[in-house]
């Protein structure tokens, strides 16, 4: 299973251009480990590491357990904290990545090589378990992202973690698609189209990974109630973090999260939710609601920047008959453009999405300012 995880992660950061920015000097690694690994022998990593070609991302030999020491003993040794943490990816340090990793909502740390004591120096192999200990130290928390910025002939390196090497490998490829709008806007250069639509594909419903995975789906609603997640409220556990459900979390305050919808009616689909679980509008005080409804506006502000809809609905679905899914109340915010999908899509009730969920949140994540409690309405 860790074995064809990690190919799975290799093919999404192969046909990822932008991701060949991250290699750093040494290369790339992405490893996994089995369940309850205790050495180097039971993580999976990539013979020969990814390198690039001509400007992709790309590797020679598929993977295989013991191959990758110094990114295995970073697992293992994120794994004695949390052992469902198995995966990990490094990736070159600039301040900008750092940044945008921050910015993800990404839980960051790091250590200094430089106040390494003398034993660890001595000692073969031990810089890397007694980095992790000082990142988690110094976060006061498990780290999604760990970093140092280099020692004598040390090449300085980010290291990314999660669950396992796909989602590790999708979240490098979300980093280096906004590192390289970045990049681009620092030096003013102008986006062409092909550029601001990296992933815009045409639909399929069905099919293998290879064809699959760099498209957008057009789900009908009894698909999305096939693809739920196992737990008992959905937006519950996304405001929990439980991994188990993907989403795209765009911000969170002490109440109120505002979220992807991750099977959108349009593109740039967004949803205000309560943390606490409510199912009635009216059990929310006038305060409670005020704060929905400021999300809203932000949300509305957004949309506007980033997409430019020619306009917007917004809506509260109470009760299944009213076509609520989730007994969970939340508030539609969804983009209305001239020239969308055909009536019958529309009336069949699934709809083509032109672009990408993960594209769509790297457009929103360059103008997330405008969600944060500073920005005026």
């Amino acid at each position: 299973m860790e074995i064809k995880n990690i190919e799975m992660a290799i093919e999404v950061l192969e046909k990822s251009p932008e991701f060949a920015d991250l290699v750093p000097e040494v290369r790339s690694n992405i490893v996994m480990a089995k369940e309850g690994a205790k050495e180097t022998k039971d993580v999976a990593g990539v013979p020969g590491r990814i390198t690039t070609v001509k400007g992709w991302p790309k590797s020679f030999m598929k993977p295989d357990f013991g191959v990758s020491s110094h990114m295995a003993r970073l697992v293992l040794s994120m794994m004695k904290h949390d052992p469902q943490r198995r995966s990990a990816l490094n990736i070159r340090y600039s301040e900008e990545i750092v940044d945008i990793c921050r910015k993800l909502g990404l839980k960051v740390s790091s250590y200094n090589r430089h106040h390494e004591p003398e034993d660890v120096v001595n000692f073969e192999g031990g810089t890397i378990p007694w980095g992790v200990e000082e990142a988690i130290d110094k976060l006061g928390d498990i780290p999604d992202v760990v970093y140092h910025t280099g020692g004598w002939g040390k090449e300085p390196m980010v290291c990314l973690t999660g669950p396992d090497a796909l989602e590790v490998a999708k979240t490098a490829v979300c980093i280096s698609k906004l590192y390289s709008v970045r990049v681009k806007k620092s030096k003013n250069e102008t986006h062409t189209k092909s550029e601001r639509n990296l992933l815009k594909n045409s639909m399929t419903i069905s099919g293998s990974f290879e064809d699959s995975y760099s498209v957008v789906f057009a789900p009908s609603r009894s698909e999305y109630i096939g693809k739920k997640a196992h737990v008992s409220c959905t937006f519950c556990a996304i405001a929990e973090g439980n991994s188990e459900v993907d989403s795209r979390v765009l911000y969170k305050n002490n109440n109120n999260m505002i979220i992807m919808n991750m099977f959108p009616y349009n593109r740039g689909h967004l949803e205000v939710v309560p943390l606490e679980h409510v199912t009635d509008l009216n059990k929310l005080g006038s305060e409670e609601i005020k704060d929905i409804f400021v999300l809203v506006q932000r949300s509305i502000g957004l949309i506007r920047e980033v997409l430019k809809p020619d306009g917007i609905n917004v809506g509260i679905n109470l009760g299944k008959a009213a076509g609520s899914s989730i007994k969970h109340l939340h508030i539609h915010i969804v983009p209305r453009f001239k020239v969308e999908s055909g009536f019958m899509e529309t009336t069949a009730n699934t709809r083509v999405v032109e672009e990408s969920i993960d594209e769509t949140y790297t457009r929103f994540m360059e103008k997330i300012d405008i969600l944060r409690e500073t920005h005026e309405v």
